[in-house]
């Protein structure tokens, strides 16, 4: 009897510790990374050799904001024509802000384009 109370307190002690574990390495993983992804609607616009999207409020026209489009790949032909032919027109993008670069420009945020799905026109002038 005894050596069986050992043996079951020796085996929930091993499943109590791996149930930890597990759930200590999930919470780190999850914590490893944060991003803030966002959605942004303007007017596209190229100046050098960057694109920028122009966001207004309808409201406070004076408050302008910039969303310069950074391209995680820089030879992506298809993504430059995309751009090309979306330029001075009213779009919705989305992507990743680089945190890294917040507060570099004022005015500014950067996000990232992967590819041509992420930036759509809206058919608005």
């Amino acid at each position: 009897m005894l050596l069986k109370s050992v043996f079951f307190l020796i085996a929930s002690a091993f499943l109590a510790n791996a149930y930890l574990q597990a759930s200590d390495d999930s919470m780190y993983v999850e914590s490893k990374s944060s991003y803030a992804k966002v959605e942004v609607k303007g007017t596209l616009f190229h100046q050098g050799l960057d694109y920028y999207i122009q966001i207004h409020d309808s409201m406070f026209t004076d408050v302008k904001l910039l969303v310069r489009l950074e391209r995680s790949e820089d030879k992506n032909r298809i993504l430059d024509l995309h751009l090309e032919r979306l330029n001075g027109k009213s779009v919705i993008a989305n992507g990743f802000v680089d945190c890294r670069r917040v507060g570099q420009e004022t005015g500014v945020i950067y996000i990232y384009l992967s590819n041509e799905s992420q930036i759509r026109a809206t058919g608005e002038k």
